[in-house]
């Protein structure tokens, strides 16, 4: 509710076209009244050193309710809310790839042309790589049924945040010595 407030507020300043989605389900309120929403930059809600998770919309609760299980289970979670993807927040991204590099995106969007993809071209241009996972709707036929049942069919819960999490930690990759100390 903060958020969307807030971003709409935003959005009416703003010059040019301007796109926003919302989902039509009840989610969990994450920030209060004081919040500061910027377009193009991301709030990081945790830090952490093993993985990052970046997460937009309604998915950033159930991202932050994985982060907080699988810290329970000793892996340091890095998680940012990219509320806006374009544009998107480049210098969080490339600092999360130098961070952890490990990253996991997380959106109920179609996996092409959305956050994932983004995060992706970032990656891409700048060159940079790592253990890197998309969650998100695949680019065929999404089953019938209640949101919530799709969403963990499709591994776009806590559940399936916490798998991919589990499968990054396993991947091994190699030191990319052309990193500079500064994004």
């Amino acid at each position: 509710y903060v958020s969307a407030k807030k971003l709409v507020a935003a959005s009416a300043e703003m010059y040019g076209p301007c796109y926003l989605r919302f989902t039509r389900d009840s989610i969990p309120v994450i920030y209060d009244e004081d919040a500061e929403f910027v377009i193009g930059k991301a709030n990081k809600l945790k830090e952490g050193k093993d993985v990052a998770i970046i997460a937009n919309g309604d998915t950033v609760c159930i991202a932050l309710k994985a982060a907080e299980q699988l810290e329970a289970e000793g892996i340091s979670v890095k998680l940012f809310d990219m509320h806006t993807i374009k544009p998107l927040d480049k210098e969080a991204v490339l600092k999360a790839i130098q961070d952890t590099r490990r990253i996991i995106t997380v959106e109920d969007h179609n996996i092409i042309g959305g956050l994932g993809s983004a995060v992706a071209e970032v990656m891409a241009e700048a060159g940079k790589g790592c253990a890197f996972t998309r969650l998100g709707i695949p680019d065929k036929f999404a089953p019938i049924g209640l949101h919530e049942d799709i969403m963990s069919i499709l591994g776009i819960d806590c559940n399936g945040i916490i798998n991919a999490v589990r499968e990054a930690m396993n991947k091994d990759f190699e030191e990319d010595d052309n990193w500079d100390d500064e994004v």
